[in-house]
């Protein structure tokens, strides 16, 4: 089996944890092939990314300008070609840009027979509605039907993507990731609903200093990240408003699970405990409590231990959970955690598992026991 994996935005936030994923569950999986990245000019992240790509794994380098090959090869890096000669190159695309840019790649990776994979930040109706208006590549049904299709959530609709054997797909932003994986957990206690609030990381380092933190913006309505998660889940009914805090720890989700007929939380802890990539954090810890998301987040990282770095590709729950009775139904409310940077990164390497035609039966485990990924109770009830 081979596979050439491309990525564009290869230094960005999500797609930089994501070729170093990638690059070690492909070479688990026994997957052939280069991985290759598309450059613009040689700043210093895009020098430095490079520079590690290359010392763990190696990488084909292509610059989008042939005008910056001179001043990329005064660096010492060797270019492989231009613009056309990547997509030409690559089996896979991974498109992590920021959002609005995804187009130009989109269409020249399809015009050159990519599978392409994009993040859940992408606007598929305007995806399309570019290239119906540019005219450069076919719009068969069956392209149609990739971008109508619900998200990608390889936990649940591995399978079904597999044998659909797209040549686009998006996979879940990190919000829609966390819900999706709750979801899954409580399911089989029969939830119907899942409401609540998620408080979006909204700063970095370089910028939360200026604002203030009672500076938190609110969301008028219901946004997106329920809505994708219910195109996975449609038997599950979703209204999750996004609000938007100057902190740089992780998106914290409040939200309320709403189950028809009666649930325990002991029950709930059980369930999220089996699912993967899921770990429950206990409140109470002899005595001591794991009550604020900066220490919960140093206890977990302490003691794990990845193959290349320590990324929260978990969604990491508290058992601190509320029962409320309402009539036949049962609301628990909840509060887990979502890592921005990298909950969503197995996602995406699974997307490429699917454009190899890995096989379903397998493809989770070979993830998590590659990436080192966890799920059951912290710290001492843990396994991949």
């Amino acid at each position: 089996m081979k596979s050439n994996a491309g990525f564009v935005g290869f230094d960005g936030t999500e797609n930089k944890r994501t070729f170093l994923a990638l690059a070690e569950v492909k070479k688990a999986a026994g997957i052939e092939g280069d991985l290759n990245i598309l450059v613009r000019r040689p700043h210093g992240r895009a020098l430095s990314m490079v520079a590690k790509f290359n010392r763990l794994y190696g990488v084909k380098v292509f610059v989008s300008n042939n005008a910056d090959k001179e001043k990329w090869a005064k660096t010492g890096i060797k270019i492989e070609g231009g613009y056309d000669d990547f997509f030409e190159a690559s089996d896979f695309l991974m498109v992590g840009t920021p959002g609005d840019e995804e187009l130009p790649y989109v269409e020249a990776g399809l015009a050159h027979g990519c599978f392409v994979s994009l993040m859940g930040g992408a606007d598929r109706p305007e995806l399309l509605k570019g290239l119906e208006e540019s005219k450069k590549i076919p719009i068969t049904d069956e392209l149609k039907a990739d971008f109508a299709r619900e998200f990608f959530f390889g936990l649940e609709n591995y399978e079904m993507f597999l044998k659909a054997k797209p040549r686009l797909v998006q996979c879940t932003s990190c919000n829609t990731t966390g819900l999706s994986r709750l979801a899954l957990a409580a399911r089989p206690l029969g939830l119907t609903a899942v409401l609540g609030n998620i408080d979006r990381r909204h700063g970095d380092p370089h910028t939360v200093v200026k604002a203030s933190p009672s500076a938190i913006e609110f969301g008028k309505g219901a946004g997106h990240q329920g809505t994708d998660a219910g195109t996975v889940f449609e038997e599950i009914k979703f209204s999750i408003r996004a609000s938007k805090v100057p902190t740089t720890v992780p998106h914290t989700n409040f939200l309320n699970l709403v189950f028809k007929g009666s649930v325990t939380p002991a029950q709930l802890v059980e369930q999220y405990a089996k699912t993967r990539e899921v770990v429950v954090m206990p409140y109470q810890d002899e005595g001591k409590k794991h009550s604020w998301t900066s220490e919960i987040l140093e206890a977990f990282l302490s003691g794990i231990e990845r193959p290349i770095s320590p990324e929260i590709y978990e969604l990491i729950v508290s058992d601190a959970i509320i029962p409320f009775k309402l009539g036949d139904y049962t609301v628990l409310q909840t509060v887990s955690m979502v890592e921005q940077m990298s909950i969503a990164v197995p996602n995406h390497v699974e997307s490429y598992l699917i454009s190899a035609g890995y096989p379903a039966a397998d493809v989770h485990s070979l993830v998590d026991k590659t990436l080192g990924i966890l799920h059951g109770i912290w710290p001492d009830k843990l396994s991949t």
